[in-house]
């Protein structure tokens, strides 16, 4: 009678098993996305660039505007999908965290299934626990960036792969790897490799390598194709493809997106200025195809010009890759961390990940041909960072490629242990110990970091008119970096509103002695404390200044109407708060200003 149970018994604790991790990954994140509600993590606001700008281009979608009207700039998919989310539940970021949330318990799940294919079950169900208990995973579910649909398609791919025994298994495959490729263009890399290795490794039949090549290539050939009937231009991808190569290989470069200081990108970022000066070149507006492969050729050039420091710059975005660290970019994991019990709990970071990942890879060597996907899709990624930028959100979606290493390298530690095998553990183990010190040991320019951080922070509550938490934030990035002149100008913002301005006063001092040399702030900073005395002459002179020195920041135009409309002058203040929407048409202060005038004029 026993045994004709116990197969029975063993599909329901293989049922129980594999049901822990996805049940931790939907109760975890949903806690997560839950408490982070209230908080600015949670909000749509110009302050986290990229995310605004797919919130922006969704909301174009949804009014109508399907197709656009130019090149796409930024890349495609996450703006449709984030439009087919609010159309169903309106603009709101908790639909689409939740969405984001299910998603991630699918990927939790092809985790799983694509490990237990490679390993064995337990491995599986360990990998899956170290999906759902990993803190930065958690994170990214929460955010409005495309990291939760590459982790998806990355690990479908695979899935689809490793399945490869009918026709419309290659064909799902190829629209998945298709669908990759818009959110990670470099991966296209990858695609003669993986024709290559599925009809090496997995022995396919040559034609189902084809329909895998033929379905990747016309979903991807849907982009380039879509750029040309919309715009006549010949963009194989996105617009900024060009000076994101730049971004990452130039003179400046440190290995992570830093602004360069030629580009005059002016006080305060935008899409819509970074688009203005990626298509110009030598003073002069072209194509997008041509300023694309302009800034392209402009980072090749420093590569052939200075190999020296090209390379030294190679070495340190191969040692960012490793490090502990999480190069922030948009959303800011430290500023979250304080509020959020479930990243507190979930504590399983890179280097834990790594350090057990990087034996498990070598571990599981004698195997290779059976995990050949794993390595070539982790060095997709690595190599598109050594290319492009290391940034926390670039690198997240190699978290689960680690995993099932991860989990075979712990399995592998408690064997030799089991098997008094442990002068064999004890070196694995120094192994995994040296990995995980060099990792957190790697030095990062933190206090740069943490500055942005919390005035970005202290930048949305001031949005939100929450001046108490804004001026504890902003305070904060000072301690972390005294010369963060954004954080000093957002304090000086902040104190004038209050009518504090012995404060303001006191803080445009320290501006003047720690950033001379930024006179677009100081004037922008002196025209807002000259408000709050009330001084409007003044105010329009420290503006007009500010123009000056930058006449392409819609900020100071849109500052400067509001002056004007202070004093009363309305066909002046209507002047500048158009010219402000010529800059940027999505500044919706300026709009809803410039509709009170017409208003009051009519």
């Amino acid at each position: 009678m026993r045994e004709k149970h116990t197969p029975l018994l063993n599909k329901s604790k293989k049922n129980l098993s594999v049901l822990l991790p996805l049940s931790a990954t939907l109760l975890i994140r949903l806690w997560f996305v839950l408490e982070m509600r209230h908080h600015p993590f949670s909000s749509l606001t110009p302050q986290v660039v990229d995310s605004w700008f797919y919130h922006r281009w969704a909301l174009e979608i949804i009014k109508g505007n399907l197709w656009g009207t130019e090149v796409f700039f930024l890349r495609p998919l996450y703006p449709y999908l984030l439009a087919a989310i609010y159309r169903l539940f309106g603009p709101q970021v908790i639909p689409v965290q939740i969405f984001q949330t299910l998603l991630a318990v699918i990927s939790c799940f092809m985790l799983m299934k694509t490990t237990e294919r490679l390993f064995n079950l337990k491995t599986a169900v360990i990998a899956g626990l170290g999906f759902a208990l990993c803190g930065v995973l958690i994170f990214y579910t929460g955010t409005l960036l495309y990291v939760e649909i590459t982790v998806f398609f990355t690990l479908l791919t695979i899935l689809l792969l490793l399945k490869m025994n009918r026709w419309w298994h290659a064909l799902l495959a190829g629209i998945s790897f298709g669908l990759l490729v818009i959110c990670r263009p470099e991966l296209l890399a990858l695609l003669p490799l993986l024709i290559w290795g599925i009809v090496k490794f997995h022995k396919v039949h040559v034609n189902s390598a084809i329909s895998f090549a033929v379905a990747s290539i016309l979903v991807i050939g849907l982009v380039p194709l879509r750029s040309y009937l919309v715009a006549r231009d010949p963009v194989v991808f996105t617009a900024h493809s060009g000076i994101n190569f730049y971004f990452g290989n130039n003179p400046e470069a440190d290995g992570t997106w830093q602004p360069v200081k030629d580009m005059n990108l002016g006080f305060g970022f935008s899409h819509q200025r970074l688009k203005q000066i990626a298509k110009t070149v030598n003073g002069q507006e072209v194509s997008w195809s041509q300023a694309s492969s302009w800034w392209f050729k402009q980072g090749l050039r420093f590569i052939t010009s200075s190999p020296g420091k090209f390379l030294k710059l190679l070495w340190r975005k191969l040692l960012l890759f490793f490090c502990n660290y999480e190069v922030p970019n948009n959303y800011y994991f430290e500023t979250v961390l304080p509020f959020s019990r479930v990243l507190k709990f979930a504590r399983l970071n890179w280097s834990i990940i790594i350090a057990l990942g990087i034996p498990g890879i070598i571990l599981a060597g004698r195997q290779w041909r059976q995990r050949w996907l794993l390595y070539v899709f982790i060095g997709g990624y690595f190599i598109s960072a050594l290319v492009f930028y290391v940034l926390s959100r670039l690198r997240a979606p190699t978290i689960p490629l680690f995993l099932p290493f991860t989990s075979y390298a712990f399995l592998k530690l408690y064997h030799f242990y089991r098997d008094r095998r442990v002068p064999v553990g004890i070196r694995w183990l120094a192994i995994s110990l040296a990995v995980y010190l060099v990792s957190n040991l790697i030095p990062v320019n933190r206090h740069h970091y943490s500055a942005q951080a919390w005035t970005q922070l202290g930048n949305i509550y001031l949005e939100q008119k929450r001046a108490m938490p804004a001026l504890q934030a902003l305070n904060k990035a000072l301690q972390y970096d005294p010369n963060n002149y954004s954080a000093r100008y957002s304090l000086i913002e902040l104190y004038a509103g209050m009518r504090r301005i012995a404060d303001a006063e006191h803080e445009f001092e320290q501006l003047q002695r720690s950033s001379p040399e930024a006179r677009e702030i100081l004037h922008l900073a002196a025209a807002r404390i000259a408000v709050a005395r009330r001084d409007f002459i003044s105010a329009l002179r420290h503006y007009q200044s500010a123009i000056q020195i930058n006449p392409l920041n819609p900020e100071a135009f849109y500052l400067t109407g509001l002056v004007y409309v202070s004093i009363g002058d309305l066909v002046n203040a209507q002047k500048y708060l158009t010219l402000s929407l010529q800059l940027d048409p999505d500044h919706e202060a300026a709009r809803s200003a410039l509709y009170y005038i017409k208003h009051e004029i009519r």
